[in-house]
């Protein structure tokens, strides 16, 4: 009976280490390599909407997914799509797996450089980015998008590309920026 105990004891032990392990890895690449910039909910309900209008989409894109929390919310809220979600690190795509895994879901989450990825087949793009990104990300996108892809940027928006919608998801916030603000546009 006691080697049962201490098997027990080592395997909580094991398990407990395990875990604070992989919570100071991704503490450290917080850290180290910088916030991830998660979408708040009021801002994915606001997504949501959008989404459902856009009846014909199956492949949807986040590029700079980080840990995964918004791809996950939106494989849930539909099922159909064939979610895709980018980020080129390492750590925070392992997170994103491990989320996945545990939710069940089926994401293909890719650790690329968002630059090196095709995405010709897109019918929506979500991006919560660096301003510093979206000048060669709009010459990119406007290169290899197909006529009518979406594309949805949180709080940053392309220098050129004008928005055919702006969604403000924090009023207050947008007096003195552009907080959380949706833009929204479409290949033509």
């Amino acid at each position: 009976m006691n080697i049962i105990i201490y098997a027990v004891i080592l395997i909580v032990a094991i398990s407990a280490f395990s875990f604070f392990l992989l919570w100071l890895i991704f503490m450290i690449d917080s850290i180290v390599r910088g916030h991830d910039l998660p979408t708040s909910r009021r801002a994915t309900k606001a997504l949501f909407k959008i989404i459902s209008e856009h009846k014909t989409a199956r492949n949807f894109y986040d590029l700079g997914c980080a840990h995964g929390a918004l791809a996950c919310r939106i494989e849930r809220k539909f099922p159909t799509f064939c979610v895709y979600a980018i980020d080129n690190n390492s750590v925070r795509i392992f997170f994103a797996k491990i989320r996945a895994f545990l939710f069940r879901q089926n994401i293909k989450f890719l650790r690329k450089d968002i630059f090196e990825v095709n995405l010709n087949d897109a019918d929506i793009i979500y991006t919560y980015l660096w301003y510093d990104i979206m000048p060669p990300l709009e010459k990119k996108l406007q290169r290899e998008l197909k006529q009518g892809t979406v594309v949805i940027t949180n709080t940053s928006n392309f220098p050129t590309w004008k928005p055919i919608q702006k969604i403000v998801t924090y009023p207050k916030a947008s007096k003195m920026s552009d907080f959380e603000t949706l833009f929204v546009y479409q290949k033509t």
